[in-house]
């Protein structure tokens, strides 16, 4: 006998044309439920054998009919890749979106994106990896954007396994912080004209990323205990909190970032909400692209300063505080690091053996 009982139900087992076939089915141990699964099994095999899915159709439920009548897998990858996104992005940053968008309409929509989710194969992304220009970062960024397309195939259903799953990571090499030396942040504060000069100069006190910078709001603000509080950010014009609950933090000021914050105070650009506005428009900054591309970079250039980006301050920040002896938790906590892991990995030359 084919059918067997179980806690619960009984088991529907037997092999035909040397496949093997095996389903559960909740019922009641009595024997009106044992006939009905037993006439249930010689249907099934009535189906298979006759190859008749209208009979099948009686069981849209039963895992053997989906196997026996399985017509295999009919969603390309840009057919999932849909279905994932609008799944998922609910839960995902705006920058995420962005990223996620621009890596899959980049690399793996016109690579890949007709294929049949089953056609693919590892070997074809390793082979255009081999032959591309981008950095290991953006590869692997790729793999993984890959990999949770055919995960959400795989949960679902639709796919037995992922082929993404075989694809290694590729080494990334990490590039050390650069930060600027005292002497280039003097020349960099004098030759940078009022408000620039205080938005840039707190940068470098604080560590603050560059979003966290244009979010900053006079009430997070209290100078009388040289402390600010971080509580949202703005990233392609949009605020949100910032990206991590770890970055939802109270800052300690250092003299120079409070010194900042005076001088702005006393001037003409002081707005009611932001800290730092545009002193062209006056009003908030939605983006950092102006800062970087028309303040921050002139201003290297014309006193001959090697460029690096004005995320360095943050780097510099870091840098400064480790050397000047800083327990390398505090500095951890004042960047929004959910612990002293990342100090170690990116600023291990500053940190004091001793410490």
């Amino acid at each position: 006998m084919s059918v067997k009982e179980v806690n619960g139900g009984y088991v529907i087992d037997f092999t035909l044309n040397h496949e093997r076939f095996r389903e559960t089915i909740p019922a009641p141990h009595n024997k009106t439920a044992a006939k009905r699964i037993e006439e249930q099994e010689a249907i099934y095999k009535m189906a298979i054998s006759l190859n008749d899915k209208s009979i099948a159709s009686r069981f849209p439920n039963s895992k053997i009919i989906q196997k026996a009548f399985d017509t295999g897998c009919n969603y390309t990858i840009h057919d999932y890749s849909n279905i994932w996104f609008k799944q998922k992005q609910r839960n995902w940053s705006h920058t995420t979106i962005r990223g996620y968008s621009q890596k899959y309409n980049s690399y793996i929509k016109p690579n890949w994106g007709d294929l049949l989710l089953t056609e693919f194969k590892a070997s074809m992304f390793d082979e255009w990896a081999a032959f591309s220009s981008l950095s290991a970062k953006s590869i692997n960024e790729t793999r993984n954007i890959l990999k949770q397309i055919f995960i959400r195939a795989m949960n679902d259903g639709v796919i037995s396994k992922n082929p993404a799953n075989l694809i290694e990571r590729y080494k990334q090499h990490c590039k050390e912080p650069k930060p600027f030396t005292a002497s280039e942040i003097s020349l960099i504060l004098k030759h940078l004209q009022t408000p620039y000069a205080q938005f840039f100069q707190f940068a470098f006190y604080t560590g603050l990323r560059t979003g966290e910078l244009l979010g900053l709001r006079w009430e997070d603000v209290d100078l009388s205990k040289r402390l600010v509080h971080i509580r949202v950010s703005i990233t392609s014009g949009i605020e949100k909190p910032p990206k991590t609950n770890g970055s939802i933090r109270t800052v300690e000021l250092h003299s120079m970032a409070v010194e900042a914050l005076n001088t702005l105070k006393r001037t003409e650009f002081v707005d009611l909400k932001r800290v730092f506005i545009d002193p062209r428009t006056m009003k908030e900054y939605k983006y950092a692209d102006g800062l970087r591309k028309y303040v921050w970079k002139p201003a290297l250039t014309k006193i001959n300063i090697p460029y690096r980006c004005p995320y360095q301050c943050r780097h510099t920040y870091a840098s400064m505080m480790l050397s000047e002896g800083k327990n390398p938790l505090w500095v951890a906590k004042q960047m929004g690091h959910a612990d002293w892991g990342m100090i170690r990995k990116t600023y291990g030359r500053w940190l004091d053996p001793n410490k």
